[in-house]
């Protein structure tokens, strides 16, 4: 392979130099109001999704780990009622948000953004006693690099068995970082080449369901710490780790973006377009799950007739068969709570028999359920390219009933993305339904702490709360 040559350093600049200039000195006051509430929404639904891992006590390996850690911090460790410093914080948290699978999306870009940047924006600015507008500011920076990266390479980076969250996400922490660290822009370049040395994530999880994809966020927002904090003390990374041949997209994803990024763009605010989920599964399983409760709601099908069911066949996209419909007898029994979580046809059956989908219907007696197994094993795929995949992830589900009788059910948009979006009532019960559990009354405090996040004291009050908040998980 030919070597690229080093793009000019003065104009237009490398990628980095182009993301640095463009977003991350951009000015708070230049972000609009609702930009920075949409972004509090955001840390919302991150808190909620953390908060209900806790309490069904998955994730919390890491969350032992910055516990044990030698040192005091300044880092509430959600759920615990302790403090950590921001990187062991940052890990735990970060670990929990994405435990159940449950974050938010940005579907162009096919990354969990939020999961990644969150935690480090709330660690770092409650150890530096940031100003509430400023820590929304910097997670407002953070999704655009987060968004503008992934949609380089939509695919990609999962096809040669790497997660983009944890890839790309680095950077995006590593954005947030700095600008809470207040590095100057050519400290941040060197932070961002910095971390492309610590970018990781490898898909192996899909091999057994094991626990390892939880860490990826709280990993990679870690990482941007430590790479903010290096280029601060006077470290250099490479200014071309994008597009550079050893670089991040031809080494991680075999794209080569040399002549590409200097069209990078998206959506004027990315922020907007993250997508909160409805169902805790992965989200490729999303919309054949609407589309079995959409034919459950009408009356087509239902449990107490499942045996009536002939075959259940989904169109999907290609790039979802080796996640969720692929090897066919692991995705028909799974076993691990996670490994239920990536297979398409038990979350359909489950949804099926329950007539929902939620934190709940993942426990060992749901994996062992004999009429959710035998549905499975009646459930089939197709490959289709779908033309509103990737910014949304649609899907065709075709049931057949023994009798001959076809109904069939289309989601164009899956409920959360752009196109079928979750308001802010929306995500303010998912919150409530994933914290009440545990925090009682207190859930509904916490969510007004949120929502007022953005006043002058809010930060303080906010953090205040999450330092005495003790969610005891189950024994």
């Amino acid at each position: 392979m030919a070597a690229n040559p080093l793009p000019n350093m003065k104009r237009p600049g490398t990628l980095a130099e182009r993301l640095v200039r463009d977003w991350y000195c951009l000015e708070t006051r230049a972000i609009p109001e609702a930009i920075l509430a949409r972004a509090a929404l955001c840390v919302k639904d991150t808190l909620g999704v953390a908060i209900a891992a806790r309490t069904l006590g998955v994730g919390l390996a890491a969350t032992k780990v910055a516990l044990e850690a030698d040192g005091a911090g300044h880092s509430a460790v959600w759920g615990a009622a302790r403090s950590a410093t921001p990187e062991d914080a940052t890990l735990a948290n970060g670990t929990l948000a994405h435990a159940l699978d449950f974050d938010d999306t940005h579907a162009a870009a096919i990354m969990h953004a939020s999961s990644v940047i969150v935690p480090p924006a709330l660690a770092l600015g409650e150890a530096l006693r940031v100003p509430s507008r400023e820590i929304l500011a910097a997670l407002v920076i953070g999704y655009q690099f987060a968004a503008r990266l992934g949609r380089l390479a939509p695919g990609p980076f999962q096809d040669n068995g790497f997660q983009a969250t944890s890839v790309l996400g680095a950077f995006a922490a590593t954005a947030v970082a700095a600008r809470l660290l207040r590095l100057t822009p050519s400290e941040t370049v060197n932070a961002l080449g910095t971390a492309g040395s610590m970018a990781s994530g490898l898909m192996a999880y899909l091999s057994d369901g094991s626990d390892v994809k939880q860490m990826h966020p709280g990993w990679a927002g870690m990482s941007g710490i430590r790479a903010a904090r290096l280029a601060k003390a006077g470290f250099r990374g490479p200014r071309a780790v994008f597009e550079y041949r050893l670089g991040v997209f031809q080494s991680f994803a075999k794209v080569d973006i040399f002549n590409k990024w200097q069209n990078a763009d998206g959506a004027p605010w990315e922020v907007e377009l993250m997508a909160p989920k409805p169902y805790p599964a992965c989200l490729c399983v999303h919309a054949p799950v609407q589309a079995i409760l959409r034919m459950r709601a009408a009356g087509k099908i239902s449990a107490a007739r499942a045996d009536d069911i002939a075959n259940i066949l989904c169109d999907v996209p290609d790039w979802y068969v080796n996640l969720v419909f692929e090897p066919a007898a692991a995705k028909a029994a799974p076993r691990t709570p996670y490994e239920a979580r990536f297979s398409a046809p038990w979350t359909m059956a489950r949804a099926l028999i329950d007539g929902g989908l939620d934190v709940w219907s993942f426990g060992p007696e749901k994996l062992s359920d004999p009429a959710a197994l035998d549905l499975c094993a009646r459930t089939t795929y197709r490959r289709e390219a779908l033309a509103e995949f990737p910014a949304a992830f649609p899907a065709r589900v075709t049931v057949t009933m023994r009798s001959g009788e076809r109904h069939e059910e289309y989601v164009a948009h899956n409920l959360g993305t752009p196109g079928n979006p979750m308001t802010a009532a929306d995500i303010e019960r998912k919150f409530l339904a994933c914290a009440t559990p545990a925090l009682g009354g207190r859930a509904a405090e916490v969510s007004a702490l949120i929502d007022s996040f953005s006043q002058d004291d809010g930060a303080e009050r906010l953090f205040q709360a999450l330092r005495g908040l003790e969610v005891a998980p189950p024994r």
